[in-house]
Parts: structure tokens; C-alpha cells; sequence
């Protein structure tokens, strides 16, 4: 049987791990539909990475090329690829590594196999949570590296419909930090072109806000929508659905004004990337058990801010690759003395909850800084 072509394998999936969406690197778009093609040829139920093999044929026209196959332009794109790295950033370690290992060309069989970095592993195999999923089809067609990177960037995001990124670090993922220094080169080279191009080629479409300290840019506001073919193929921009961050919001509200409790959208925001964090694809039904769970406790002052709590516990083993199930609302409740939490704990994390309120999302330095000081005076309280 004939192989089928790149462009038939388009509708196949591409999952990775949130970790790798977000991680630093820098790639050609060449170079990144290389791989998100061989990402696309994983199963979800591989244990172990394969040499991924394809038509030398099909593998040109991947590249972008008409005609017959120039070798030597295919050995330099793969040699430079083999020696591109990506940084991840977890917790406090940074991880470099490189996307392939190996690459084979056989000219007598017409076929080009390559295989990924076995310590890549953990972030593209047998993935239960954290992880996002796309059309194949939906990143092919983008002429932009930069279009590539905001796409998956804000596919991870979908689910929140708005996400903030610090300025910084969205050059990073993008691989612009040494390109368009100047804020207003870089919204008419990476921003504006991939908005445009992102709506007419992709199942997405997204505005931005510019959000400032005084008049310097520090952080891009996205705001994601999902668009949809019809059944008279018109391409249709989806509102806030039933899974939308507005709709979650209101649902989880309604739970604490029935015991009397409130949260802005802001704080439910930053709550919700907690559970995120820990539960993946499930976060808002394991949220809501677990603040059902904390609301029914007459023991419990400040249940918000326990909930807070218990959270940012579980995100630090889910960190550390302990279960975090050793983390449960009694468990906390029982660490700090029987039935009645301090007095100096309920206030510190009253402090701590307001923080949240009035802080963005990339303010996670103070986050993580406020979070280990509580730490540590909890832990001095049990001693």
C-alpha cells in the first residue's frame, strides 16, 4: 500500500506536555514542523520512543520543497536541528536538551528516519495530565515560527480563555530574545502577524492588551477564542461556552455564596491554575470537591485561604513527582494542632489570599516567595 502524504497524516494529533509548550527555545519554522510532525506520530499508548521513519519524498515537501529531493539541503536542516536546544524550567531546576539524537537517511530504501532525545520522554509519552492536544493541520499552513509558538501557547490556555504573560518570558518561548528588542518591533514583527495569520489559517483567533508599569510594556493580555467551520463552511468565532473561564467562575461563586464566602475573577483565576497544575484536563471537578470538602468544615475560618493552601501543597509534590494525593484536607487540617487552625495562620493567609487579588499572573516570584514564608512559619508552629 502506498504511504499516505504529509498532507493526508495532517489531521493526526499533536500532545505534549505543558512543560515543553511552555519551555525556551528557538526553531525555524522548518524546523518546528519537523518536529511537531514526529510528534504527531507518537501513540498515546507508546512506553518508549521509536525511530520515526517517512518517505524522503513526503519528508521534502514537509520542509516546504517542490521537485525531487535535494540531499544536501536536507542534511543541513537536520544537522542544525540536531543542534538546537530547548530549556525547561522546573521548579528551581532548568533542564537543556536537544530535540533529536539521531538521524538516518537511506537513499536505497528512499526513506529518512530520526528519533528524539530519550530525555524527552517524560514530557511526550503516556502523558495523564498537564498536557495539550491540536490538529496537526492547524500549524502546517503557519509561514511564522513566531505563529507556531503563540499558537501553542494559547491552545494551553484555551481553557481559561485569557491568559497574561509576562513580556520577558513570552520573548523567550517565542525565541525572540535577541530580535525586536524594541517593544513596538516586536508587536509589528511577532504579534500582529501571527493574530492575523493565527485567524485565517487555525481553529483559534485572539486579541491582546498591552498591560504597563508606567509606560513601559511588561506583560501581553491574551484573549483566546475558539472559531468553528459550520455546516455551510463559515468559519465562526465561539463566545464563552459552557467550559468557559466565565462561566467556571460563576459556577464556583454560587458555591461560596452559599456559605457566605466570595472571590473576584482574578483570584479564582490564580486558584484555578493552581488545580490546573495539579489535576490537569479534570482541575474544575477536583477543585470543586475539594472546596466542597473545606465550605462543609465549621472548623475551618478562612476557607479560601485553606484552600490556597492545600493547593500550593499538592503543587509542590506534583513538582517534586510525589503523589500528591498525600496531601488532604484533613491531613492539613489535623497538622496544625487537632480541630482549631491559629489565629496568626487564618490572618497570614487572609494577607496572602488578598495578595492573590491584587497581583497578575506574572508575579510568581512574590508568589512562590509568600508561599515559602508560610511555610516556614507553619513548620515552626508544629515544631
Amino acid at each position: 500500500m502506498m504511504e499516505s502524504s504529509v498532507t493526508q497524516q495532517s489531521n493526526n494529533s499533536v500532545t505534549k506536555s505543558n512543560v515543553l509548550i511552555e519551555a525556551n527555545y528557538k526553531l525555524t519554522v522548518t524546523e518546528q514542523k519537523v518536529i511537531l510532525y514526529l510528534v504527531s506520530q507518537i501513540n498515546k499508548d507508546d512506553d518508549d520512543f521509536k525511530m520515526y521513519s517517512l518517505p524522503i519524498q513526503h519528508f521534502y515537501e514537509l520542509l516546504g520543497y517542490r521537485g525531487s529531493p535535494k540531499y544536501s539541503e536536507m542534511r543541513e536542516i537536520t544537522k542544525n536541528l540536531m543542534r538546537k536546544i530547548l530549556e525547561i524550567k522546573e521548579g528551581k531546576k532548568l533542564k537543556q536538551m536537544s530535540w533529536i539524537s539521531y538521524v538516518e537517511y537511506d537513499e536505497h530504501s528512499g526513506r529518512v528516519s530520526l528519533s528524539f532525545d530519550p530525555r524527552l520522554k517524560p514530557y511526550l509519552l503516556q502523558l495523564k495530565k498537564e498536557f495539550t492536544t491540536y490538529r496537526l493541520k492547524n500549524v502546517m499552513e503557519l509561514k511564522s515560527s513566531y505563529s507556531i509558538r503563540i499558537y501553542e501557547i494559547l491552545k494551553r490556555w484555551q481553557f481559561m480563555n485569557e491568559i497574561e504573560i509576562p513580556l520577558d518570558e513570552l520573548r523567550k518561548m517565542v525565541g525572540a530574545t535577541d530580535k525586536y528588542l524594541e517593544y513596538h518591533n516586536f508587536k509589528k514583527r511577532v504579534l500582529a502577524p501571527a493574530e492575523k495569520e493565527i485567524a485565517e489559517k487555525t481553529d483559534l483567533s485572539f486579541k491582546y492588551k498591552e498591560v504597563k508599569r508606567g509606560r513601559k510594556v511588561v506583560a501581553i493580555r491574551f484573549f483566546i477564542r475558539e472559531r468553528r467551520v459550520d455546516g455551510k463552511g463559515n468559519m465562526l468565532e465561539i463566545p464563552y461556552g459552557k467550559d468557559s473561564s466565565d462561566t467556571l467562575y460563576s459556577q464556583f461563586l454560587s458555591r461560596l455564596e452559599k456559605h457566605h464566602q466570595s472571590i473576584s475573577q482574578k483570584g479564582f483565576a490564580k486558584i484555578a491554575l493552581l488545580a490546573q497544575k495539579v489535576f490537569g484536563e479534570g482541575w474544575f471537578d477536583e477543585l470543586t470537591k475539594i472546596a466542597d470538602d473545606i465550605l462543609a468544615r465549621e472548623d475551618i475560618r478562612e476557607p479560601l485561604a485553606f484552600l490556597t493552601y492545600v493547593l500550593n501543597e499538592k503543587v509542590k509534590r506534583v513538582e517534586k513527582g510525589i503523589d500528591h494525593n498525600e496531601v488532604s484536607v484533613e491531613k492539613i487540617r489535623k497538622a496544625v494542632r487537632r480541630e482549631q487552625l491559629p489565629d496568626w495562620f487564618e490572618e497570614y493567609q487572609k494577607q496572602f489570599l488578598q495578595g492573590i487579588e491584587k497581583s497578575t499572573i506574572s508575579e510568581d516570584e512574590d508568589f512562590e516567595r509568600k508561599r515559602a514564608e508560610l511555610e516556614a512559619r507553619l513548620q515552626k508552629y508544629r515544631d
